[in-house]
């Protein structure tokens, strides 16, 4: 068995798998939500309908990262986890909604720069919200056993 990474390594080495995961889970959401929302769908349905895409493979991919195995303790880590994507989520929301009606008035008959205003809003509140994701996954989530 090799010896637990503790201090600064152990949170290096989190900080970096957690953000090959988001990488994947952004890329895939942020697909998603150009794809949804250029087509037409209302802003908040584009974001829930994103996260939704990126939300299970983030998941997986951060409780490899932890170590996490097994069924023991997977609902709780579900439902932490799912009270801060959720959160994230609906902050997501709301920005695009209001970075919609700013697009809208800004810019009333060019959809190409509505969509990268409202997009801006969407990968802007994942960008601020991957520090303090990566800290409540840390200590709420993925809790190491004493």
């Amino acid at each position: 068995m090799a010896p637990q990474v503790t201090g600064a390594k152990r949170y290096w080495h989190l900080l970096s798998r957690f953000a090959a995961a988001s990488v994947v889970a952004t890329a895939i959401s942020q697909l998603v939500f150009l794809l949804v929302y250029a087509l037409g769908a209302a802003p908040v349905v584009a974001t829930i309908t994103a996260w939704l895409a990126g939300a299970i493979p983030n998941f997986t991919l951060n409780r490899r990262t932890w170590g996490s195995t097994g069924r023991a303790g997977l609902r709780g880590e579900i439902l932490r986890y799912a009270i801060i994507s959720v959160t994230t989520a609906l902050l997501a929301a709301l920005a695009t909604h209001n970075a919609e009606t700013l697009a809208q008035a800004s810019f009333p008959d060019t959809r190409s720069a509505q969509v990268a205003v409202v997009w801006g809003a969407f990968l802007g509140t994942y960008a601020v919200m991957f520090v303090i994701k990566f800290f409540l996954v840390d200590r709420l989530v993925f809790r190491r056993k004493p």
